[in-house]
């Protein structure tokens, strides 16, 4: 590996077979108005093309430096392959299927470079949905920088999700594109299981924000979450899912003091019971039927008690009785029949909508 001068940030680009996002990715880091960065891309083993356009960016700017491997290992592993690889200050990841706004990294060290600088810097990003349409995630918390003392009294008790009279959002989206990370600390805190497919950046995202001394948060929507990419991890099949999830809150157990905090324990519980209801939403989902799935939860499932109620509102202890029951024709057949209430609604609501249109136009 050639010398490298040290940057103020090191982005780092996972690449699996992007070639129809990749280019439009690299652009939007290559042309940023902050120019104090290199770029670091990881291509996990494309097979499609995707390798050669890394190779051909980085002939063309010196900033770019690209890792190979030789077989594909997941965002991960391949996240935690380029921080060895990281100089910079400052650490964040982009998705190669994604991109972000032009004045991203200078809009960051104007809060980043400063004597008293934030261990992170949160934004908001931007979803780009297959219309076309962009719905931007708004920031949960009053914009501004945050101590160890006011994140724990304003940020930790929702950091995951909030456990009130219902389980709600968290104040954190669990996702690492909308932060940039002081290296240090994504160092002692990234993600150690490579095997997660899903939620794997939020377990690196919720660990480095619980040990962060400080953190700013910004309202602009500053990264371009690309829902219309074919690679989106989001329109596949997962087959193992409910084992990811469960791995998942097993992790932040583990790694968030759970044991020691009250509240983020009860969070890791609604987060583990959703991570449950997804696994039954997604057998709907995919047309699979209901005494197929109902079997296939059921061997995924040991002895041992599925999800906890403790400290979760009175509503689901219903739901999570029959999830631990392993009732999942009833689970499932209660998730079909939501779908069509949903369904129904919004038919009747177009109807009376366009009966209404017709009214005023006559």
């Amino acid at each position: 590996m050639n010398e490298r001068i040290t940057p103020f940030f090191s982005v780092i680009v996972p690449v699996y077979n992007n070639i129809k996002d990749l280019k439009k990715c690299i652009f939007s880091i290559i042309t940023q108005s902050c120019t104090d960065f290199e770029l670091i891309i990881v291509d996990d083993g494309s097979t499609d093309g995707s390798s050669e356009l890394c190779d051909w960016f980085a002939d063309k700017d010196e900033r770019i430096f690209v890792v190979r491997r030789n077989s594909n290992g997941g965002v991960a592993c391949a996240r935690n392959e380029g921080l060895t690889y990281a100089k910079g200050k400052y650490v964040y990841y982009v998705d190669g299927d994604d991109w972000i706004a032009k004045k991203l990294l200078e809009s960051a060290r104007k809060e980043l470079d400063k004597e008293y600088s934030p261990d992170i810097y949160s934004f908001c990003y931007v979803k780009v949905m297959e219309n076309g349409r962009h719905v931007k995630r708004c920031l949960n918390i009053k914009e501004g920088l945050y101590d160890k003392e006011k994140l724990k009294r304003e940020v930790y008790p929702g950091l995951i999700c909030k456990v009130e009279k219902s389980i709600q959002f968290g104040i954190d989206s669990g996702s690492l594109c909308d932060k940039i990370i002081r290296r240090e600390l994504l160092e002692k805190h990234y993600c150690r299981d490579t095997s997660l497919f899903c939620a794997e950046d939020s377990v690196c995202s919720w660990e480095c924000i619980y040990y962060a001394d400080k953190i700013f948060f910004s309202e602009s929507g500053m990264y371009f979450y690309n829902r219309m990419s074919v690679t989106s991890n989001t329109k596949k099949y997962h087959a193992d899912l409910f084992e990811n999830n469960k791995k998942v809150a097993e992790y932040l157990r583990e790694y968030l003091n759970a044991g020691d905090d009250v509240q983020i324990q009860s969070q890791i519980n609604a987060f583990e019971f959703r991570g449950v209801v997804r696994a039954i939403q997604q057998e709907i989902n995919y047309y699979h039927s209901i005494c197929y799935s109902a079997k296939f939860l059921k061997e995924k499932c040991g002895e041992e008690t599925i999800c906890s109620h403790d400290g979760l509102p009175l509503q689901y202890w219903l739901y999570i009785f029959l999830i631990n029951h392993r009732c999942f024709k009833m689970l499932l057949m209660w998730v079909v029949f939501q779908y069509g209430v949903s369904f129904v609604s919004r038919i009747v609501k177009f109807f009376i909508s366009r009966h209404i249109l017709q009214s005023d136009f006559f």
